[in-house]
């Protein structure tokens, strides 16, 4: 009975890692195109974001991932079995890799962006036009040569972005970083960011999130798109939800005026 009792138990938590991972990409929005398969230096990371999301399975905050902290909240107690089960869920979204883009590819999207915005280096501000705007995200990229996790948005370290309300606003995530992970999201929490920023606040808008991808190999640098619509007038945040990025500096303003 007890081997039957364990065996349900441990189907269980697979179960509801499985769930908790795509009921959480689904909360953020599917990021578009599809992804390709992890190769073996990509799946070194796959553990990193499966813990961002499930943490270590500890009953301590500080060793729990998003995942856990959110069934915690949930349930209104610490468990360490929801980390075991967030890890897993943590681990599945972590195939959602991209596919990589050549130099020469990325500098052509970037180019394309830049002709739909004013772009001003006085003030570090991106204000992009028309209701289609393309934003490019370039995470951390190492040809920058600068401390820190920086974005590049249009030649600008983390500048303000200005998007028309109403847009549908089409983000396009390149990781130039060649040694982590980054993702984007839209949040309404304001800074200062600490290591769990993407738990302050809520996605600003349906569809504002793409999960980390994979850091810069050479085959190219990884990228994943997605689109959202800026609803609603107001001051916004974009930054990266792995823990500490946001603290580390990957994070800017994005207003919808």
């Amino acid at each position: 009975m007890k081997r039957l009792n364990g065996l349900a138990i441990g189907t269980g938590l697979i179960v509801a890692g499985a769930v908790g991972g795509v009921a959480l990409a689904a909360a953020y929005g599917s990021p578009s195109p599809a992804a390709t398969e992890a190769t073996p230096s990509q799946t070194d990371h796959m553990g990193d974001w499966g813990t961002m999301m499930g943490g270590q399975g500890k009953e301590s905050a500080a060793e729990s991932g998003m995942m856990t902290t959110a069934m915690n909240r949930f349930m209104g107690h610490a468990r360490p079995v929801w980390g075991r089960a967030g890890w897993a869920g943590g681990a599945m979204m972590a195939a959602s890799g991209g596919v990589p883009w050549t130099p020469a590819q990325v500098g052509q999207v970037v180019r394309q962006s830049a002709q739909g915005a004013t772009i001003d280096h006085a003030t570090n501000t991106v204000t992009y036009h028309g209701t289609h705007p393309v934003l490019v995200a370039l995470a951390a990229p190492a040809a920058l040569h600068v401390a820190g996790m920086p974005w590049e948005i249009d030649g600008l370290i983390n500048p303000t972005v200005v998007i028309p309300p109403g847009a549908r606003v089409t983000v396009v995530l390149i990781n130039g970083d060649q040694g982590d992970l980054h993702g984007f999201e839209v949040t309404t929490a304001s800074p200062p960011f600490g290591e769990m920023a993407m738990m302050q606040g809520p996605v600003a808008f349906p569809g504002s999130f793409i999960p980390p991808i994979w850091p810069e190999t050479g085959q190219g640098q990884y990228h994943r798109s997605t689109t959202f619509i800026a609803a609603a007038a107001g001051t916004y945040h974009y930054l990266c939800p792995v823990p500490g990025h946001a603290e580390a500096g990957m994070a800017g303003t994005l207003v919808v005026s």
